[in-house]
């Protein structure tokens, strides 16, 4: 027997349980990971999949994305927000809706032949929003009466502007009812995304 080996013997002959407490400990490790993984991918990243067509050409129907819940939406974002989307013969597709925040609480906005204006809150004076994200004219629906976003409230459109349920017929959604805004490196890598997870769908 080397040395070693006697040196190992000997500490189990001394300390029996030091095995067992460090298969225990693994074990505590191994919880611990899990428990931290399953918090932050249920409560702070949530995955979520794209049905419809309603942000068209940015989001395609089956893209998988992530949502951050503990974000505030600015202008532009892209959130998912808890409001059902029904299809044309009245049954339900989806229990959350997926859009762009165009205004925030205190912002007027309006819109007149397919063009978008807003005051921003608290400034004095409309401007035409640039939206390079629209693939195609508005010429559907494309009267916005002035609103002012009440306190707690987003204003949203789809991309596809044409052919999307929104603020437009549900006016404007309350933030309490929001999952989580779209975090910007699962849009750079939803194809990666959409292809992995569904390779498991």
């Amino acid at each position: 027997m080397s040395a070693e080996e006697y040196k190992q013997a000997l500490e189990r002959v001394r300390d029996p349980d030091r095995e067992l407490r460090s298969q225990v400990r693994f074990v505590a490790w191994l919880l611990i990971v899990a428990a931290i993984f399953a918090f932050v991918f249920t409560q702070v990243l949530i995955g979520v999949r794209v049905f419809g067509d309603s942000m068209n050409p940015t989001l395609q129907g089956g893209d998988y994305l992530f949502v951050y819940t503990f974000d505030s939406p600015a202008r532009g974002d892209i959130i998912v927000i808890r409001e059902k989307e029904y299809d044309k013969d009245g049954k339900v597709i989806s229990e959350y809706l997926i859009k762009r925040v165009v205004a925030l609480p205190g912002d007027t906005i309006w819109a007149e032949d397919g063009v978008l204006y807003l005051c921003v809150a608290g400034s004095e004076g409309y401007y035409a929003v640039e939206e390079p994200y629209l693939n195609e004219e508005w010429t559907h629906d494309t009267e916005i009466a002035p609103i002012t976003v009440s306190e707690g409230h987003v204003f949203v459109l789809g991309d596809n502007r044409n052919h999307s349920l929104d603020s437009r017929d549900l006016g404007e959604l309350p933030l309490s009812d929001m999952l989580g805004v779209v975090t910007g490196w699962s849009m750079q890598i939803k194809g990666f995304l959409t292809a992995f997870f569904g390779f498991f769908s």
